[in-house]
């Protein structure tokens, strides 16, 4: 048995970010003309909210281990409020980018 923190993620692949961030580079210069007060503070997550036992069950299967995840909840980390919440999750200005967890683990065999 394997206990994972039961919280709701948004997570980006390496690569996806590091495509938002070459498009960015490579943009207009209007977009780095304005002041710092103003620009734009980029997010980026992954195309979908993402179950971190679900991921960890998914992951473990994909590995072929007969092992049993389990959710919980440590009361004693300072954040674990969070964790149930959807305060760990992008904003609605967030750009998407995929693919999803499940496509990542596809394109890893």
């Amino acid at each position: 048995m394997s206990h994972v923190q039961e919280m709701r993620t948004q997570p980006v692949a390496a690569s996806a970010v590091a495509e938002v961030l070459a498009g960015l580079a490579t943009a207009d210069d209007a977009i780095w003309s304005a002041p710092s007060t103003e620009a734009p503070i980029l997010e980026v997550a992954g195309p979908r909210e993402e179950s971190m036992v679900a991921m960890a069950t998914l992951l473990a299967g994909r590995r072929g281990e007969p092992l049993k995840i389990e959710g919980g909840d440590n009361p004693a980390d300072p954040d674990h409020e969070l964790y149930a919440t959807d305060v760990l999750l992008p904003g609605p200005r967030a750009t998407l980018a995929g693919p999803t967890f499940e496509e990542w683990l596809d394109d890893q065999s």
